[in-house]
């Protein structure tokens, strides 16, 4: 018997596995892309938990000292629930590096009110429209820093998406 020298091996050529890695490739990128609309959904979604969980701190605050915490930033905010002996080691910050939420406490002029206020991405979003679909926002003395007066009204102008706001005693 005589053994065939010029046998035919069995696998996929050069050319295959190139066009196997670009197909993979272009998948994706599409994959990839159609993504970036959900991690704005997402960042909104933990912007609203995160505001709803300072907002029972605020509450479990006001319970123990009869006020809400007179603060200038949210930086501010998170240091004051945290001496406050009421469970509470930190509060939550935006998931957006270089964005931040916002508090305001007024005490002389209206002692039971606060707003806290995020922009979220998403301006279209039904957490930044009232029941007629305007867009709502938080009436701010400038958006570098800045934080909000003392209510929540319709929207004039946000950097980004919409503003959703929280107020208490209104």
């Amino acid at each position: 018997m005589e053994k065939n020298i010029f046998k035919k091996s069995s696998g996929f050529t050069l050319i295959e596995m190139l066009i196997v890695v670009a197909i993979i490739a272009v998948l994706a990128s599409i994959f990839l892309v159609g993504l970036s609309g959900f991690r704005g959904a997402a960042n909104d979604s933990r912007r609203l938990s995160d505001l709803q969980k300072v907002q029972s701190y605020l509450e479990l605050y006001y319970n123990k000292n009869g006020k809400y915490p007179v603060a200038a930033t949210w930086t501010d905010l998170g240091t004051a629930l945290g001496t406050a002996s009421i469970g509470v080691n930190v509060i939550p910050s935006d998931p957006v590096s270089g964005q931040s939420y916002y508090y305001i406490y007024n005490p002389p002029s209206s002692p039971q009110q606060y707003v806290m206020a995020a922009i979220l991405s998403d301006a279209t979003s039904k957490s930044v429209t009232d029941e007629n679909g305007s867009k709502l926002d938080v009436t701010f003395s400038g958006w570098g820093g800045a934080f909000p007066t003392s209510n929540c009204g319709h929207a004039s102008t946000a950097p980004i998406g919409g503003v959703y706001c929280v107020s208490s005693g209104f």
